[in-house]
């Protein structure tokens, strides 16, 4: 009976937890909270602190596995191949309470430290809980053009939200008030008359931006804006305008004002006074300190670079280098119906850049060091050519992929013309036809490579060489962080795809076919193989073919280690350091298992039982701890993971590795 009981309050909480919103999800309807859950994770916060004895291990709802009580499947039979466990000796394991559960709640996670802020309500009134720590009541809390309530600075630590209280509204950054105001009613933290909330962080984190919008009567009645900067509002400005353009270091910005009573003329608002000129389509500079634009004069247009006319022609595109100096302008001349276009770099043409009439310039990118440019050009007939550092490429039917090698020395692109070709500097590599070959571009130095086909034979491009492969098909190929290691996955003659590392195939290494189709014309967007951040090791999943049957689990360094074989593994990473491998074993409705170096830490249940569908609910700190999402039966938590020096890949393998296998 104690056992249908403890089943019976698991279930509940899984299904309270499913109540819970997405981000981004509509809001529920509203309902009576649940005091007695409430009430329940207050006595586990008590708890938590004082310490007490018989509580459940960290992220374990009451009744779920602890050492020396192994978690049962259906018909009594363990559920895993790991039986009773305890995480080695010196492994620290931490839980932080961080919101009761409660129906209709809603949780958001921030990018990265698993920074959990959830909406709830305390009586009729909606608050918000940041890690645990209760805010203040309001009356309503207003959500933004995603639907999202909180929003997160993109470093994970600091957050902020718009909410209402009677007839004033509130920004909160950080827990505190930044801005109330009654100027606000009718509207909110948004550039609309709607209570909704446009509340954002710069790039650097550091300052807090929004539009307030309200409603007047006098002179006329409509709705005005402000910009609202760190707290500090700005002036009037017609609801709708005011399209702000921000500095690479977030400290900067500049929008055109417009007078909501009509009689000023527009202005350019630069970190929140008046330019002195009136000029759009603001680019700032890569270091932030400059500010071009342009600006209407009779029958063309002028290219300002702070305020100063630079020069004048029928439109222009400014591209600015990521790093370095480098400035590249498609400058478009002549009319519209008999208009040509020439590059421009660091104020000087580049000569023979002009294209042919009704001619343009698609895309510019510059080299990682942002000492190059290339520039893709197309005419009216169907050529289309590369322009690099002032050196026109030849004519083919499209191109695409247009990127430079991580040490800046070449360009690569896709083209085609009659056949498909991979271009890498002034190489050319043909594919056939039907193939589209994908340059995949090593994270360091000058590696490229490609899987291509030939007489409807893979073959794979790598540095400069084309090799045919003795395999029905190849897809995936990747590098090592630091460019010393490719790979990619192999059809064989068998029935399943394995892994080849530099060209060795790995005997150990298998991935089944059904289920797993690979798109040879695709990129690479998601590995199904993970090279370790210090490019010393390489994992994926897998199974293996044994004499009872088939063994799922892990392909790591040249070995397979078998794994628990009744439901799925997922979320497979190295640490940052690169000295454990993670994984999670999921059991359904039973309680998810950690495995770190192939030994299990803890069992949980996902935070609103939906493992891995909310973003960012894992992450390893930078010292190697692993802080994710879980739940029990009273509250959404947050779990930490130290680990012991009892365990690495060393303790996992015998301390092979990538580089001494291969």
């Amino acid at each position: 009976m104690q056992a249908i009981l403890k089943k019976c309050k698991v279930l509940a909480a899984m299904a309270i937890a499913a109540s819970i919103l997405m981000p981004g999800s509509a809001p529920a309807q509203s309902q009576n909270p649940i005091d007695a859950i409430k009430d329940a994770w207050k006595k586990a916060k008590e708890q938590q602190k004082q310490g007490k004895n018989g509580q459940p291990m960290p992220g374990q709802p009451p009744g779920a596995a602890q050492p020396g009580n192994a978690p049962q499947a259906r018909g009594g039979a363990p559920i895993n191949d790991s039986g009773p466990f305890k995480p080695p000796a010196g492994t620290k394991i931490e839980e932080k309470a961080l919101a009761p559960l409660q129906q209709g709640a809603r949780f958001m996670v921030s990018p990265h430290g698993v920074h959990v802020a959830t909406t709830e309500m305390d009586g009729s009134r909606p608050v918000v809980y940041y890690d645990g720590v209760e805010g203040p009541k309001f009356d309503a809390l207003l959500t933004g053009a995603a639907n999202e309530v909180i929003v997160f600075s993109p470093d994970g630590k600091r957050y902020a939200y718009c909410a209402r209280s009677g007839n004033q509204y509130v920004a909160m950054v950080d827990g505190k008030e930044l801005v109330r105001s009654n100027e606000l009613q009718g509207g909110a933290c948004s550039r609309t008359g709607s209570p909704s909330s446009d509340l954002r962080f710069t790039s650097n984190s550091k300052h807090v931006y929004y539009f307030a919008s309200t409603k007047e009567t006098q002179p006329i009645d409509q709705y005005i804006s402000r910009f609202v900067f760190d707290g500090k509002a700005e002036m009037r400005i017609a609801a709708g305008s005011g399209n702000v353009t921000f500095s690479p270091d977030g400290d900067h910005y500049a929008y055109i004002w417009d007078d909501p009573d009509r009689k000023r003329p527009q202005m350019l608002i630069v970190d929140g006074k008046p330019a002195g000129y009136l000029a759009g389509n603001m680019v700032w500079s890569s270091d932030s300190k400059h500010l071009y634009t342009q600006k209407q004069v009779p029958l063309a247009t002028e290219l300002l670079l702070d305020g100063k006319p630079l020069m004048r022609a029928f439109g222009f595109e400014v591209h600015i280098s990521p790093v370095g100096d480098m400035v590249v302008v498609a400058v478009n001349g002549g009319t519209s119906s008999h208009s040509f276009s020439f590059l421009v770099v660091n104020g000087k043409k580049v000569p023979g850049s002009e294209t042919v009439e009704r001619g343009q310039i698609l895309e510019v990118v510059f080299s990682p060091d942002g000492k190059h440019y290339a520039a893709h050009c197309a005419g009216i007939n169907s050529d289309h050519y590369v322009i690099a550092d002032g050196k026109r490429g030849q004519e083919y039917a499209a191109i695409s992929n247009l990127a430079f090698t991580s040490d800046s020395s070449a360009v690569v692109y896709s083209a085609f013309k009659n056949r498909q070709f991979v271009v890498v500097g002034d190489q050319e590599f043909a594919s056939q036809y039907e193939s589209v070959p994908v340059p995949v571009i090593a994270p360091v130095g000058n590696r490229v490579g490609a899987i291509m086909r030939m007489n409807n034979v893979p073959t794979l491009l790598m540095d400069g060489k084309v090799t045919r492969l003795n395999y029905r098909g190849a897809a995936d190929l990747g590098f090592s962080p630091d460019g010393t290691h490719y790979a990619y996955f192999a059809l064989d003659q068998g029935m399943g795809y394995s892994l080849v590392i530099d060209g060795v195939p790995q005997p150990q290494s298998a991935m089944p076919l059904d289920g797993y189709r690979i798109d040879l014309e695709q990129p690479v967007t998601a590995p199904r193989y993970i090279f370790s951040p210090d490019s010393k090791h390489v994992a994926h999943f897998g199974f293996a073919n044994t004499a009872t049957g088939v063994a799922h689990g892990i392909f790591f360094d040249g070995k397979f280690i078998p794994a628990s074989p009744e439901g799925p593994n997922t979320k497979l990473s190295f640490s940052p350091d690169s000295k454990h491998l993670f994984w999670i074993h999921t059991y359904g409705d039973q309680p998810h298992r950690v495995f770190i170096d192939g030994k299990p830490m803890v069992d949980f249940y996902g935070a609103g039982n939906t493992l891995g569908m909310i973003p960012h609910w894992w992450d390893f700190g930078p010292d190697g701890t692993l802080s994710f999402l879980a739940q029990d039966d009273n509250s959404l938590k947050r779990i930490n993971i130290t680990l012991s020096s009892e365990t690495s890949l060393a303790t996992l393998v015998g301390g092979a590795t990538l580089a001494n296998r291969n």
